[in-house]
């Protein structure tokens, strides 16, 4: 097959195809990664948020949390 294109001319060719082929592939790597992260954003919106402990009562003991005890600590 005999083409009329010189060395530099193919090479150039080549060097273009490669350089578009690097773009597109940026351009995907980009485009995945925008997704997931749109994704995880998702996601975490609709999870439930964590919520807080109610206390249980208030006390003076120093033996643990005993909220239907009756404490005497306050008046020794």
């Amino acid at each position: 097959m005999r083409t009329d294109l010189n060395h530099d001319q193919i090479t150039m060719i080549i060097e273009r195809a490669r350089n578009e082929r690097g773009i597109a592939a940026g351009r995907f790597l980009a485009t995945t990664i925008h997704k997931l992260l749109d994704w995880t954003e998702k996601g975490a919106q609709q999870t439930p948020q964590a919520q807080a402990r109610k206390p249980v009562g208030y006390h003076l003991n120093s033996e643990g949390p005993h909220a239907n005890a009756f404490d005497t600590s306050a008046f020794v």
